[in-house]
């Protein structure tokens, strides 16, 4: 099992397979002051081979501070799929999800949306948070 990739969002939803993303594939958010609670989405397909199908499997995904601190709950939650009728012998079935989160950002730097099953490490996205002051503009 492996991760077919892993997006981070201003929304997003799967439906039927398909992930619909809005504002998808950044990778810096801009506050005019931090600490400041923020919401994305997180996207991704989890890729699971013909030998893996029909078992429960458990992934594990957290974000971390620029300290590799993890930011909140950790998320733990199980996933099966199996074989749809005419699969094609060693077809690899891909399983596609989207999670909002919401989290308190209080320090700048690279943070970054992980991924593991067991101790294994499938997915990692990174980002970087920035503090900057709004600058007034004078009239």
């Amino acid at each position: 099992m492996d991760i077919g990739f892993l997006l981070l969002t201003d929304h997003s939803e799967s439906i039927n397979g398909k992930l619909y993303a809005m504002g998808a594939g950044w990778n810096m958010l801009r506050f005019p002051e931090l600490p400041t609670q923020h919401q994305f989405g997180i996207g991704f397909g989890i890729d699971v081979e013909w030998d893996e199908t029909n078992q429960p499997h458990t992934i594990d995904l957290e974000i971390q501070d620029p300290d590799g601190e993890r930011l909140g709950d950790e998320l733990s939650f199980e996933i099966e799929t199996g074989r749809p009728p005419g699969s094609v012998v060693g077809q690899i079935q891909r399983l596609v999800v989207s999670l909002g989160a919401t989290v308190e950002f209080s320090a700048a730097g690279p943070h970054a949306v992980v991924m593991r099953i067991g101790e294994r490490e499938i997915g990692r996205s990174r980002f970087y948070v920035v503090a900057e002051p709004e600058i007034a503009v004078p009239e």
